[in-house]
């Protein structure tokens, strides 16, 4: 079976290419499989369509023929997505697949738009539909070769994690049940004398309309910048507890630049007591393993923790429960003390502060530094308000 065939050949490439090169020939596997299918269901349809006088069928012809032009996007998409990093593109190009996704989005759009002002004059202006033996072998066929298209689509793009080919295999979905539709539609129009192409027609331009509208909104969100995917974030916030030599992390931030091309910096948490060089040595130590082992960009920042110091752990109990007492969904970390010229204490400290906080940034610094100097005596409060928390603090303090 030629599915069987593609995966086995991804399998191949994989062994003797990097995994972005891998991916890029099973997205242009994937294409030229649709380019292939797609070619054959525009034609059926379209000459069944012309030939029994159903627009709905028409219509859902010139869907092939945009799901044909998605396909070319798909693998423009692939071949760009494998280049290399270059001096203007020093994150590598693997967006590109989410670029060529979001035009195949607003094609599919476009298309659907039209449909739904010839649907409406088909229904103000009913014809009789003609269907003969040969056309519902010919729908039956064009409806498998869609259901074989989204079986293939959905097993490259979990083989190699590509939102752009399981969106794809949604979408042959789709159009397998809304070819069964029409041909229910157009026997019952044939057989009972109810003609409801216009109708069909018109559910058929809407939902390609509503799936676009919906493809668009999640490649916008790819595009902009989303919140990592759960597992990504638990995964490095696992590896990172591995290491006995660490008190802890915090402000873990990802950034996607395709599927095999992610940054991350986070903030790692080391006894003060240790030497410049030994704190340089375990967080240089950290980074080649994540870039090693799981292929992640790791920058790690230093933060010392004066874990010694009594007053340090009397002054950050204190702020942790003065804070805790407005439960309002603040917690802290990064927690640092200084001592000023003038010989008042500096407390400084990350906040994370929730979307839908009742207080804003500014109101919050003077409640919190009111508070502390009443509890503490003469102390300053420097508070650094964290509103991109990506779930994964793990901090000590």
């Amino acid at each position: 079976m030629l599915t069987n065939y593609i995966l086995r050949r991804i399998d191949q490439i994989a062994q003797t290419k990097s995994p972005i090169q891998a991916r890029v020939q099973a997205g242009m596997m994937a294409g030229i499989f649709g380019l292939l299918t797609n070619a054959a269901l525009f034609g059926i349809k379209i000459f069944v369509g012309l030939f029994s006088g159903s627009v709905a069928l028409i219509a859902d012809a010139v869907n092939s023929l945009s799901d044909f032009a998605a396909s070319i996007l798909t693998i423009t998409g692939f071949r760009f997505s494998g280049r290399k990093a270059d001096d203007e593109h020093p994150f590598g190009h693997q967006r590109f697949e989410e670029i060529s996704g979001f035009i195949m989005a607003l094609i599919m759009m476009f298309v659907g738009l039209q449909f739904i002002f010839s649907s409406i004059q088909k229904i103000m202006n009913p014809t009789a539909i003609r269907l003969s033996t040969l056309a519902i072998v010919l729908l039956v066929i064009s409806i498998l070769l869609k259901l074989w298209q989204m079986f293939t689509y959905r097993r490259i793009g979990q083989k190699v994690d590509s939102p752009t080919l399981v969106t794809a295999s949604k979408d042959a979905r789709n159009d397998a049940l809304t070819t069964l539709g029409i041909l229910v539609a157009a026997l019952i129009s044939i057989y009972f004398k109810i003609n409801l192409d216009g109708w069909i027609a018109l559910v058929v331009a809407v939902f390609i309309v509503g799936s676009s509208f919906i493809m668009i909104h999640e490649f916008v969100n790819s595009l902009l910048g989303e919140k990592p995917n759960e597992d990504l974030i638990e995964e490095i916030a696992d590896k990172l507890e591995q290491y006995d030599n660490i008190l802890g992390f915090h402000d873990l931030m990802i950034h996607e630049y395709g599927h095999d091309t992610i940054f991350a910096v986070v903030h790692i948490e080391l006894d003060s007591t240790l030497s410049l060089d030994k704190a340089h040595e375990i967080v240089d130590k950290i980074e080649r393993d994540f870039i090693r082992e799981d292929g992640i960009h790791l920058v790690a920042h230093i933060d010392p923790l004066d874990i010694h110091s009594k007053k340090y752990s009397r002054f950050y109990v204190m702020a942790r429960e003065t804070i805790a007492g407005y439960h309002a969904g603040l917690s802290i970390h990064d927690f640092h003390v200084e001592q000023l010229p003038n010989n008042d204490d500096l407390l400084q400290f990350d906040l994370r502060v929730p979307e839908n906080s009742k207080f804003d940034d500014d109101e919050w610094l003077v409640q919190i530094n009111n508070d502390l100097r009443r509890r503490i005596g003469d102390v300053t409060v420097q508070i650094n308000f964290d509103h991109t928390d990506l779930g994964a603090d793990h901090s000590l303090m």
